[in-house]
């Protein structure tokens, strides 16, 4: 069986770092950008199955939202999943609209990843499916 291939888009490096050990320990092949121009020439030349993407990113030239749109309009089957400190109904219904599987509010769990990565392992209808953290 082919490993997983995950990206991070974070412009917080710490968290990039964390996710991508976390990952690699579990066997995954785990990678990340911390801004998204970067993020979507690595997204181009890598094809990563799942990403999760923070929609704020102030030293980015683009914000995630931005980067989640770019990547649709490259891959619309991308496997997309908003990682963020921001929670307002706009930035949801937004993410929602450009095809984000899951929008998830930091702090997160290690868990909430496992269940997106899981999702996309056992894809099925391809269902959009949104949950807010408690």
């Amino acid at each position: 069986m082919r490993q997983l291939k995950i990206m991070i888009i974070d412009d917080e490096k710490g968290i990039v770092f964390a996710i991508e050990k976390t990952y690699e320990k579990k066997g995954f092949i785990a990678f990340g950008a911390s801004d998204g121009l970067t993020a979507i020439e690595v997204f181009q030349k890598e094809r990563p199955d799942i990403i999760f993407i923070d929609i704020h990113m102030p030293f980015s030239a683009i914000d995630g939202i931005e980067t989640l749109k770019r990547i649709k309009e490259i891959d619309k089957n991308a496997n997309c999943v908003m990682l963020t400190r921001i929670y307002d109904d706009n930035s949801i219904m937004q993410t929602k609209a450009l095809g984000a599987m899951h929008y998830i509010t930091k702090p997160f769990e290690i868990e909430d990843l496992d269940r997106c990565i899981d999702e996309v392992k056992n894809k099925g209808d391809g269902s959009i499916v949104f949950r807010k953290k408690a």
